[in-house]
């Protein structure tokens, strides 16, 4: 075997892919007649071919190429086998809306059918019941409507979130354009990113709609909203949806305002500092986007647009809400003792500063008043007084006590876990909060509810699963008597 050979040939020994090698094999031949050419060697010299070959730098290099292949051919087979679980999930999920909508005799039977499938499905996996019922529908509509875009689905060209855009771009588009949008987005889908994915669908499916934009826009309209979504650390996103002129030209006028605020202040700060008094001068280090919040935040909350942030004492949005609102606040938060966080009742957490300030200025809203220590309730006070077990219940339960359901107490019926008819109390150990929508799930369905104690609730489904939901105040974090850390008791 010549050198040259030697140094070419694959080394059959390391092959963990033949796939793989055969890049690296490509790989090394074009280094080698680089490093060849760089040395000033002929391309086939085998004193140059030897030293190249010899070279530990080749050894690492070849080893960190080889992983990197690995890697990256690794993550293309576990993509393609989660997609095809994906797809199986998604046949699942399309066969047990079958299922329900076999049982139902009529369409107001049909909703709880599936409802009541859908909380049994939900319980099994930790999932929320809205979410799965929806997921049921999109797997079902995938199934009969798209099910080219499943079986790719299934065979790894593509990830389930691709498949979501393909549903919802051609969900408008009636059967027989479903079709030929569906043909003409797979021929285009390989390589794209959802992003990209969901422009070219969209274009594809406005040139096949019947109708034009304007008659579409007309009934669109109808569907403006404005919802709120939960993060983490205090935040939440505010969502509307609106016709995209309106939209657009809110944020336009948010950043023409947010500018012209910067601008003012930076003019002030200049001119403060050219009379000698710039340690007087404001300094306003927010971003565009701080500034654009800030000033949506005061608009809508005080009428008018400030210089001074939410972060400034001068903001002035936080001190105009006037809402009636539920915060567990620890009694040490509330008169500024620590810095431990209050909760926004069936929600999120929130910051202590702003806690105390609503503490203060909210004249419809109920304070829970926690130990901090055991975290048990201390005292519940309303400035208009309400009856006191409304009060306790809304202070244990925060939002329905469905396993994994959040909607908040205010949105929420009053249930008796065992019908008053029926003998039950009217006691905090007989009384829980539950949505409308597991409300009737729990009357009119096979689900059944036990109280155990302590704010927690049993749930039984119709297949004997048992799954609790405990109250929301009772898991706390105890300090250590010796090291002051805290530890779960």
């Amino acid at each position: 075997m010549t050198s040259t050979a030697r140094l070419l040939a694959r080394d059959e020994s390391l092959c963990l892919d033949e796939e793989i090698e055969e890049l690296l094999w490509a790989e090394r031949m074009a280094l080698a007649e680089s490093w060849l050419a760089d040395e000033g060697c002929a391309a086939d010299a085998d004193p140059g071919l030897v030293a190249f070959d010899e070279s530990p730098a080749l050894e690492h290099w070849t080893a960190g190429r080889r992983r990197r292949h690995e890697l990256v051919y690794e993550w293309e087979r576990t993509a393609a086998q989660i997609a095809a679980w994906q797809a199986a999930q998604t046949g699942i999920l399309a066969q047990a809306l079958d299922l329900a909508l076999s049982h139902a005799s009529s369409g107001s039977d049909a909703d709880l059918e599936i409802r009541d499938l859908a909380a049994e499905l939900a319980c099994a996996v930790g999932l929320s019941d809205r979410t799965v019922q929806r997921q049921m529908d999109d797997s079902a509509a995938l199934r009969d409507r798209f099910p080219a875009t499943l079986a790719a689905l299934g065979a790894g060209r593509f990830s389930r979130t691709h498949a979501q855009v393909i549903l919802e771009e051609g969900s408008r588009l009636a059967d027989d354009a479903g079709a030929s949008y569906e043909r003409l987005v797979l021929d285009r889908v390989a390589g794209l990113t959802t992003g990209r994915l969901r422009a070219m669908a969209k274009s594809i499916a406005e040139e096949l709609m019947p109708t034009t934009i304007v008659e579409r826009h007309a009934d669109a309209r109808a569907d403006r909203r404005v919802t709120v979504c939960d993060l983490v650390d205090g935040m939440a996103e505010l969502h509307a949806v609106l016709p995209a002129v309106l939209a657009h030209g809110i944020h336009d006028r948010l950043t023409q305002t947010a500018r012209g605020v910067r601008h003012a202040a930076n003019d002030f700060g200049a001119a403060a500092s050219s009379c000698g008094e710039a340690g007087s001068a404001p300094h306003d280090d927010r971003t565009l986007d701080q500034v654009r919040a800030d000033i949506l935040c005061d608009i809508l909350l005080t009428g008018h647009a400030t210089t001074a942030g939410i972060e400034r004492d001068g903001g002035e949005g936080i001190d105009a809400i006037h809402a009636i609102v539920q915060i567990t606040v620890p009694v040490q938060t509330l008169v500024g003792a620590d810095k431990t966080g209050a909760t926004l009742a069936g929600r999120c957490p929130i910051d202590p500063e702003s806690a105390r300030r609503l503490a203060g200025a909210a004249p419809l809203w109920d304070r829970v008043l926690t130990d901090p220590v055991s975290g048990d309730v201390l005292a519940v006070d309303r400035r208009f007084p309400t009856e006191a077990q409304r009060r306790h219940l809304r202070a244990r339960d925060e939002h329905c006590r469905f396993p994994g359901c959040r909607m908040p107490v205010w949105r929420c019926d009053i249930d008796h876990t065992i019908d008053h008819q029926h003998g039950g109390p009217t006691a905090h150990g007989n009384l829980a909060h539950l949505c409308r929508r597991h409300h009737v799930l729990k009357h009119r369905t096979a689900w059944q509810v036990e109280q155990r104690g302590g704010g927690l609730l049993a749930w039984t489904s119709p297949l004997g699963r048992v799954y609790t939901d405990t109250a929301a105040p009772t898991l706390r974090f105890l300090p250590d008597a010796e090291t002051g850390t805290a530890v779960l008791p």
